[in-house]
C-alpha cells in the first residue's frame, strides 16, 4: 500500500511537556517509579494491547500499532518479549514507543488498517522521523526528567564519596546502573537519558567533580 505521510514535527521541549502532562493526568502525584506503562497505554480510549508470537523473528520489529476498526486501535507486542523476564526492559520501552506513536502520529495510525500495512509503514522513508520522536517520547515517559534529576542528586554524594573526585567514569557508570534498575530500563537507555536535555546529569557530574563539590546543581 503506498503511503503519503505528513509526519508532524516535535521539538524536544514539546515532547517533554507532552509526557509530563500525560503522567500528571493519568497517575497519582508523586508518580510511582517505575512508571506503569501498561496502565498508561490501556487508559487511552479505544486501545487494545495484544501479544502475538514471532513478530520480531519474522519482521525484525518488537511491536506495531494499527486501527482495526473505527472504534479500536490495536497495539501488538511480540509475545516472547512480553513473557520474558530477561526482556522486560525492552518490553516496557517497546510499549512506551507504541504509546508514543498513538499520541504523536494518530492521524497516520488511523490510516493503517492491518498488521501487514503496519509492517510496510516501518519500511517507509519517513518512518525514521516517526521512530525518532516515539523513542524520545518513550524515554521521557519512562524516565521523567523531574524524578530522574531528583534521584541523581540524591545518589551523587554517596557515589562520589566511594569513587573519589578523580573517577568521573565510575560515578557516571554507577549512577546509570542504579537508576536503570529503579526505572526498569536498560543501562544504555538511562545513560542516554542522563546525558540529554533537560537532565544533563553527566554534565553536572563533570562540573561538580572538577570543582570537588559533594552535591549536584
Amino acid at each position: 500500500m503506498p503511503f503519503k505521510l505528513e509526519v508532524p514535527t516535535y521539538t524536544a521541549n514539546q515532547l517533554e511537556h507532552m509526557t509530563a502532562d500525560l503522567l500528571k493526568s493519568r497517575l497519582k502525584v508523586p508518580i510511582e517509579i517505575p512508571v506503569d506503562i501498561d496502565y498508561l497505554l490501556e487508559q487511552e480510549p479505544g486501545i487494545l494491547l495484544d501479544y502475538i508470537p514471532g513478530i520480531k523473528d519474522r519482521f525484525g520489529i518488537a511491536g506495531l500499532v494499527y486501527r482495526e476498526n473505527k472504534d479500536l486501535i490495536r497495539v501488538i507486542i511480540d509475545a516472547e518479549i512480553a513473557d520474558s523476564v530477561r526482556h522486560q526492559n525492552f518490553y516496557r520501552f517497546t510499549v512506551a514507543e507504541e504509546l508514543g506513536h498513538i499520541k504523536l502520529h494518530r492521524k497516520i495510525i488511523e490510516q493503517i488498517p492491518d498488521e501487514e500495512t503496519a509492517i510496510e509503514l516501518h519500511q517507509h522513508p519517513e518512518y525514521e522521523a516517526m521512530d525518532r520522536n516515539s523513542k524520545r517520547f518513550a524515554a521521557a515517559i519512562l524516565m521523567p526528567s523531574k524524578y530522574v534529576l531528583q534521584d541523581a542528586r540524591e545518589l551523587y554524594p554517596d557515589l562520589v564519596r566511594v569513587a573519589g573526585f578523580e573517577n568521573r567514569e565510575a560515578v557516571r557508570d554507577f549512577m546509570a546502573s542504579i537508576l536503570s534498575k529503579k526505572y526498569q530500563v536498560s543501562v544504555e537507555a538511562m545513560s542516554y537519558r542522563l546525558n540529554e536535555w533537560p537532565i544533563r546529569v553527566f554534565e553536572k557530574i563533570d562540573v561538580a567533580m572538577r570543582e570537588r563539590l559533594e552535591f549536584l546543581d
